[in-house]
């Protein structure tokens, strides 16, 4: 299921946070802002991926109730990978 809702300002953690809640995910995936964010907020997670096209680069491993989300930079040359781990215990929203 995908849906359009404009959040402003864009990419404001605490509107996306309260959209999140409001429409009782664990995890959000926006966009617009062109820059990748991944924050663990309030019981749930905020995904921005940057970038559709993989201008910016991460990737998605969702296991059940996990996620890790891996994130690679190319700086100064060098490949940095970070990986931020979500799982989803017994006072997160019901999974969708």
């Amino acid at each position: 299921m995908s849906l359009a809702i404009m959040v402003i300002p864009w990419g404001d953690l605490d509107s996306l946070a309260m959209l999140r809640r409001q429409l009782d995910v664990d995890i959000l995936v926006t966009g617009h802002t062109h820059q990748f964010t991944a924050y663990k907020h309030v019981g749930g997670m905020v995904i921005n991926p940057g970038s559709a096209t993989g201008a910016y680069s991460s990737m998605m491993d969702i296991d059940g109730l996990h996620l890790v989300v891996y994130v690679y930079e190319l700086i100064d040359g060098e490949v940095k990978v970070d990986k931020i781990d979500f799982k989803k215990t017994s006072t997160s929203h019901s999974a969708h």
